[in-house]
């Protein structure tokens, strides 16, 4: 009596290991998002240990840290630009003319990424340049999800914010530390970020421009002028730019080698300047209306940002901070007591 046997699988067994291959995948690929994460972060560490460490590099043979921007007006070279020779980007520096304005440069030093400036958790170095747009400073028409940063006119368009200054140049992900809103004069009422009473690790050089010609320029700080303690004082940390709005102008997003508007190169923090809560985090600095879509820090890493701090080291601050400590980290020298607990 022969028998005959059963070969291959029945529909219900099928259906079993197709369920069991989706609980699988489903379990895994939070596990991969979470390694490719981590992954990320500690590559952004890296990064800011390396811009901290290029702006350390460029104090010993200054003796001062290189300044936020070389001057203001059009916009000079920026401090993404001096330290590039402390990033092993000497021969991107060489392509800069430090005595011409951003937009008299050549199209291969305005827009030339540094690999180092970009947090992979957000971007890559080639995702795209800034966008020439018009720039208003006091526009406070919110910017609307997904990626509506269109420019809304509002009193006379100042030359250096015009598009035809703002040309197309690198981004970053990272923005140095210009301080508070209100800077030395702990002023509420006036904003002191863009000048030299700004209360920053990095702020504006004084310089000397002849014939729209920078003929000569120094930092105004430098560690001993750090009198909260360099590892207390933010020096650079990872910048808000909201979800959809690569490269706009209106979020700050412009070219990080133009000095023609701190917001491309600077954040602040403090009272005014909340760290965002994330990437669709659409909301605006409170104070002075002057580039209040364009001032924060913020990170795409999960309840964090990350700082590299004064005297080199990297900590990531949650953005939950309370302002007035957010504040004692990012002045030089308010002589108050930071009493956040990491």
């Amino acid at each position: 009596m022969s028998h005959s046997r059963r070969s291959g699988f029945t529909l219900i067994e099928l259906l079993v290991v197709i369920a069991i291959i989706a609980i699988l995948i489903a379990l895994l690929v939070p596990a991969v998002q979470k390694v490719r994460e981590a992954a990320a972060r500690t590559q952004c560490t890296n990064h800011l240990k390396q811009i901290g460490l290029g702006a350390q590099n460029f104090h010993d043979t200054n003796k001062r840290f290189p300044p936020l921007r070389l001057s203001g007006g059009e916009g000079w070279a920026t401090f993404w630009v001096l330290i590039m020779p402390f990033m092993e980007q000497g021969a991107l520096y060489e392509k800069w003319d430090l005595t011409k304005k951003y937009a008299q440069q050549t199209a291969f030093a305005r827009q030339t990424p540094v690999p180092a400036y970009f947090c992979p958790s957000r971007r890559a170095p080639l995702a795209g340049l800034s966008v020439s747009e018009n720039l208003y400073v006091n526009d406070a028409i919110d910017i609307k999800p997904p990626g509506n940063a269109d420019p809304v006119p509002t009193g006379t368009l100042e030359v250096r914010f015009s598009a035809a200054n703002l040309l197309p140049g690198a981004l970053g992900d990272y923005a140095v530390c210009v301080g508070d809103m209100r800077g030395s004069p702990n002023n509420p009422s006036v904003q002191n970020w863009f000048n030299v009473n700004s209360n920053g690790a990095i702020i504006l050089a004084t310089n000397t421009v002849t014939g729209g010609v920078l003929t000569s320029w120094s930092s105004n700080t430098s560690f001993n002028k750090i009198l909260d303690g360099s590892s207390n004082t933010f020096l650079a940390g990872e910048k808000h730019v909201p979800q959809g709005m690569f490269g706009r102008i209106k979020v700050g997003d412009g070219p990080i080698y133009s000095g023609a508007w701190s917001a491309f190169v600077a954040r602040l923090g403090g009272i005014e300047d909340p760290i965002a809560t994330g990437p669709t985090d659409y909301g605006r600095s409170s104070g002075a209306v002057d580039g209040i879509f364009a001032r924060r820090f913020g990170s795409w890493h999960p309840g964090i940002c990350q700082f590299v701090f004064c005297d080199g080291s990297v900590r990531p601050i949650r953005n939950s901070i309370d302002t007035a400590n957010l504040r004692r980290f990012a002045s030089r020298d308010d002589g108050e007591t930071v009493s956040y607990a990491e």
